[in-house]
């Protein structure tokens, strides 16, 4: 990624990048995806760890001077309309301008189905299993974050895709094994009742792989017969539907996870998914296409003062709302208090040390003049 050049004002906000991908999230990988496709050098990318600065609260979000757009779909139907104002500048932006009016309500369709369905393969091959997570994500995401955020941060993204992966039984047997159970001691088992609980075990883990093992293959098997014998899914050019496919099945096979259970499966019985991923990244990255260029990214401590005149902002707000006026009110009254303390404390602490002194002083005045006056006497 280029940082020596200025960077456009068509700015991508995306969760930072992992495991040689530009993002660790399937989104935020089909936007740069997408973007560097359609409009390869005119945009910036800026790695976000804060979803906060979202107006919707998610990554990844765009901003393009006033624009601001807040999900994959928006981003990628307000980039195609770049074509229409800019036609110079923004030629090839629209990568579904040649499908036809059923083609786009299919793939309007298929956009809500790999967000969901796809989305919980790759969630749970990153945060429910226990293997992967231990050892892979929960060391990449400690590092993009600061002390102390580093230290609870990715559990609480964690234990934010719980309820879904849940209840797509994609997480039970990883709730089952962090539950604390009264295990007896090792000798006060009999041998024969070891085995019984390895067995257990294992049988457990068996039939939880296998649950997993049927629950991809009834996903990936729709995605396949999408595609078929064609290089894309609809017909000879990418779309922004192989874009968003590519991304999820990049982050699946990718990544170097120590369990390799759903990798092993697309690459033995996908093979037509893996291509069109790989052939998805190499129009992004390696068709000659300039490299991404990443925007200056803000120190964390500036987001913590309010706004004032002439301070860029990752989003236009209309300043003379009442709750921004309120908000920031709130902002100056913390910096004044914060600041206000500190102060106080310094000349408590000033008062405190003359105090001290002064009183020193004195009793060395006094012990010198005891010792003139023995002095004298003697």
């Amino acid at each position: 990624m280029d940082e020596s050049l200025p960077s456009p004002s068509l700015i991508l906000h995306v969760w930072p990048g992992q495991w040689g991908l530009p993002s660790f999230d399937p989104l935020c990988l089909a936007a740069v995806l997408y973007l560097q496709i359609a409009i390869p050098g005119k945009f910036s990318l800026k790695e976000c760890s804060n979803p906060d600065a979202s107006p919707s609260g998610q990554l990844p979000f765009l901003v393009h001077d006033q624009h601001v757009s807040t999900s994959f779909e928006s981003i990628v139907k307000y980039v195609s309309g770049l074509r229409e104002s800019d036609y110079e500048k923004y030629e090839h932006a629209n990568l579904d301008i040649t499908l036809n009016a059923t083609q786009r309500s299919k793939r309007v369709a298929w956009f809500a189905h790999a967000e969901s369905h796809l989305a919980d393969l790759v969630y749970h091959n990153i945060y429910a299993n226990v293997d992967n997570w231990s050892n892979v994500t929960l060391p990449a995401l400690a590092a993009i974050f600061p002390v102390p955020q580093k230290y609870y941060v990715p559990r609480r993204m964690r234990d934010s895709y719980f309820p879904r992966l849940e209840a797509s039984g994609l997480w039970k047997s990883v709730v089952e094994e962090e539950k604390p159970t009264e295990k007896p001691f090792p000798r006060d088992v009999r041998p024969a009742e070891k085995k019984k609980l390895s067995n257990d075990a294992s049988l457990s883990l068996a039939f939880d792989k296998e649950k997993t093992l049927t629950r991809a293959r009834a996903e990936l098997d729709i995605y396949a017969e999408l595609i078929g014998d064609q290089p894309y899914t609809f017909g000879q050019r990418v779309s922004s539907l192989d874009v968003l496919i590519a991304a999820h099945v990049l982050l699946l096979i990718y990544p170097l996870f120590p369990d390799t259970l759903l990798k092993d499966l697309l690459i033995q019985s996908y093979p037509s998914l893996v291509a069109l991923s790989r052939r998805v990244h190499a129009v992004a990255f390696e068709s000659g296409n300039p490299d991404i260029m990443l925007a200056p990214a803000a120190s964390s401590l500036w987001a913590l003062l309010p706004s004032w005149p002439g301070r860029q902002k990752p989003a236009p707000k209309d300043s003379n709302a009442p709750e921004d006026i309120h908000y920031t009110h709130m902002r100056w009254g913390f910096v004044g208090l914060a600041v206000g303390s500190l102060l106080a404390y310094l000349v408590l602490v000033g008062r405190q040390y003359t105090v001290t002194w002064q009183v020193a002083g004195a009793e060395g005045e006094v012990e010198e003049e005891e010792e003139t006056l023995e002095e004298t006497t003697a």
